[in-house]
């Protein structure tokens, strides 16, 4: 909850242009956090200790979200016009600008009104308007299935690879590596395009790793090179579907869109281990690996069916989707 909610806080703030950067900064430090968590691991036996450091280190973190500013959306969303002037000069002083809003009146736009709705009327916008439903249901299965694949990986590696440790050492590094092609990747040819291409390769890599090839007279085969290739690309999607959402979604629905999604993610992050730790035990391995390229190729088809958000506004409320929707092309 408190990486959701600080994600959103900081791409509500990000200019659009800048979003693309910061997504890759954020899901960097997710790389850097899993292998010191598997060196606390290597180093401290003793899960009372773990626990410890892990809540210490929590609470330090946390610190600085207490000084942080409020985004103006959200007291766009509330009807609170002074608070938003005052997020947005607080904003401005933090970058040497001197924003002059006292005898500004900031007024709220018709298409707006519908950011003001309890949590029943947002709900009832999803039956209302199913472009919406449509739109959210995607992004819950491409949360879930990138979650199956991302944490059945991270809790697999004992089952996968010859050496645990090496493989999260790896890992790290082609995760770091995917988020930081991932920006010029989306710079060169769009949000949509540039996870249709690692759902796509993911689903490839997956296929590949089917087969029992060793690798010279190493205890390395095919199947262990194409599951870290296979990370590489959903690791790419765990940070592109992050920007996806964020904005695809309108302002109006976007907390709750984002909080279906994670949860959706959860599910998958309880499944992946269960496939990766059992199911490759007992199972041939066409049936594991084969499901998970099913399922990427699944998202690519249904991002396939969403549209571009680089270089757009982000929508404000239902009735925008419709309307987006209405100009969208089943394109490539």
């Amino acid at each position: 909850m408190i990486g959701t909610g600080a994600y959103i806080l900081a791409q509500e703030q990000m200019p659009s242009q800048y979003r693309n950067m910061t997504n890759a900064w954020a899901q960097g430090l997710y790389a850097i956090g899993y292998p010191m968590a598997a060196a606390i691991g290597y180093f401290c036996d003793n899960w009372n200790t773990m626990f410890v450091l892990g809540a210490v280190f929590m609470a330090v973190t946390c610190i600085p979200i207490i000084f942080t500013v409020e985004s103006p959306r959200y007291f766009l969303a509330k009807g609170n016009m002074e608070g938003a002037k005052s997020s947005l000069k607080t904003l401005a002083e933090l970058n040497g600008v001197d924003l002059q809003l006292e005898k500004v009146r900031i007024i709220q736009a018709e298409s707006d009104e519908g950011e003001q709705q309890n949590i029943l009327q947002k709900m009832k916008e999803f039956y209302k308007h199913p472009a919406l439903l449509m739109e959210t249901l995607v992004q819950m299965f491409c949360w879930f299935t990138i979650c199956v694949s991302y944490y059945g990986f991270n809790f697999g590696w004992g089952s996968i690879l010859p050496d645990m440790y090496l493989g999260y050492v790896i890992a790290a590094v082609g995760e770091l590596t995917a988020y930081s092609s991932l920006v010029p990747l989306i710079s060169f040819i769009g949000r949509r395009r540039a996870l249709m291409l690692l759902f796509a390769l993911a689903s490839i890599a997956y296929l590949l790793a089917i087969p029992d090839v060793p690798l010279g007279n190493t205890d390395w085969t095919l199947e262990n090179v194409m599951c870290l290739l296979g990370f590489v690309f959903v690791s790419g999607c765990f940070s592109g579907i992050y920007l996806y959402t964020t904005e695809i979604t309108p302002s109006s629905h976007r907390g709750i869109i984002f909080c279906w999604s994670s949860s959706s993610a959860r599910i998958g992050s309880f499944i992946g281990p269960f496939v990766f730790n059992y199911m490759f035990k007992v199972t041939p391995k066409v049936l594991p690996l084969g499901m998970l390229a099913v399922l990427s190729c699944l998202c690519f088809l249904g991002i396939m069916g969403l549209v571009e958000t680089e270089n757009k506004p982000i929508v404000a409320t239902a009735e925008d989707v419709v309307k987006r929707r209405k100009q969208h092309r089943y394109t490539i």
